[in-house]
């Protein structure tokens, strides 16, 4: 076999061995980072009934996860239905975040105008307590599902608001001044360089903006709401069980964990490159 074929073996013999590697690391970091959080939530609800077990406070002061579970398994319609409910308030908001808020920030990287009358307003909103808000909501939609879906979207509006503007403020120079010497078109431009490097930074924001969607979704049935796990919340505080509060603590928990992973998972089909630049 001649040097050349050699090469061209080896070359054909390694290209498939570094595919798969490479195809199989992220995967395989995904299952060990999946198995070591398991392994923390289990740690903390072991805490947690050690701790209950060892200084056995009244049960209108702390209760246990063993308690929690019990409660759910006891009323699992009752609390299925509810944490539908919030469910389907968190993913509108956080749809409607999205939608707006990489509008926005698209809107405040294009046009110095807009950027310079509307970033200062946009972050002096930021400020206010968003439960301050949730009251205005519901005067202008009402004590229906729209309010809390728009509490949820104002809360979810302003880190995709920002990661955008970042991240199109942040492509180099360089490809920028590629961009010119081929005469694309602004069309191309936006379309083809700016977006796609500014991708990974409105996944981030996406990541951080579906917790809070659910957390704006409670913060809406708490100020009127008559269904979803801020109403389980509400009802079970006036009522002194603390069984029930914390098993919509756990479900409230488990959904954002959920949802952050599918988003995570989106952004690693999304943006490929990024999980293997190291």
């Amino acid at each position: 076999m001649s040097t050349s074929d050699l090469r061209s073996t080896a070359a054909h013999s390694t290209v498939p061995v570094a595919e798969k590697t490479r195809r199989r690391g992220p995967n395989r970091d995904a299952v060990v980072a999946a198995v070591k959080a398991v392994a923390g939530i289990i740690g903390i609800f072991a805490v947690w009934q050690i701790a209950v077990a060892i200084f056995d406070p009244p049960e209108f002061l702390l209760v246990g996860p063993f308690s929690a579970f019990a409660e759910l398994a006891k009323r699992p319609e009752y609390f299925l239905s509810n944490t539908f409910v919030t469910l389907q308030e968190a993913l509108a908001g956080f749809a409607l975040g999205t939608a707006l808020g990489v509008l926005c920030g698209a809107a405040l990287h294009y046009s110095s105008t807009v950027r310079s009358f509307l970033y200062p307003a946009l972050i002096a909103i930021d400020t206010i307590p968003k439960v301050a808000l949730a009251p205005l909501f519901i005067v202008w939609f009402g004590f229906g599902f729209e309010s809390k879906a728009f509490v949820a979207m104002a809360i979810a509006f302003f880190p995709l608001v920002i990661n955008t503007y970042d991240g199109l403020s942040s492509v180099p120079h360089e490809l920028q001044e590629l961009a010119r010497i081929n005469k694309a078109s602004q069309w191309k431009k936006m379309t083809k360089i700016e977006f796609i490097h500014a991708l990974p930074a409105v996944l981030s924001g996406a990541k951080i903006s579906i917790s809070l969607a659910v957390g704006g979704a409670v913060v809406g049935e708490f100020i009127a709401g008559s269904k979803g796990l801020g109403y389980v919340i509400l009802l079970a505080n006036s009522q002194v069980d603390l069984a029930s509060m914390f098993a919509a603590f756990i479900i409230l928990a488990v959904i954002a964990l959920a949802l952050f992973f599918l988003v995570d998972q989106a952004g690693r089909r999304l943006v490929p490159w990024k999980n293997h630049s190291s």
